[in-house]
């Protein structure tokens, strides 16, 4: 059995206190769990901005989307308003079918200053019922033949 040298213990030599307690003389591998913490905050707040840009792309790539047919059946209604005729004037609501469930039209003809032309203006609208949601308008000149 190994003398106690003063106040350590039997096992301790005053050397290999020291030894622990500095720092300088042990090799220090690995991080701390601040530094480990840290990197974390940095890691979850980088996947919670790219988490929000992604839904964001998603959002706008379906308001183009919707944007976009929308356009094109508000196109497609006015040149089928012109192929009928000189229109009347009032008004007209529809929908465009199965074919693009969703979509609703109304259209309003009203006169001009001039008597042998006649304005058009289409609204093409989706997401909710006439007057909300999301639409797109149009708006064209007729001219009597």
């Amino acid at each position: 059995m190994r003398k106690n040298q003063g106040h350590f213990p039997y096992f301790l030599t005053e050397n290999t206190f020291l030894k622990i307690g500095n720092r300088g003389s042990v090799p220090q591998d690995g991080f701390t769990l601040l530094e480990v913490m840290i990197a974390l905050v940095i890691i979850a707040t980088s996947f919670v901005v790219l988490l929000h840009n992604r839904n964001q792309s998603i959002v706008m790539a379906d308001y183009a989307r919707h944007i976009t047919e929308a356009s094109l059946l508000s196109s497609q209604k006015i040149s089928e308003i012109e192929q009928e005729g000189f229109p009347e004037v009032g008004e007209d609501t529809g929908d465009f079918g199965e074919d693009f469930p969703g979509y609703q039209w109304h259209s309003q003809v009203s006169e001009t200053p001039y008597e042998q032309i006649r304005e058009i203006k289409l609204i093409v609208y989706w997401g909710k019922e006439e007057g909300g949601g999301k639409s797109v308008d149009l708006v064209s000149y007729v001219r009597e033949k």
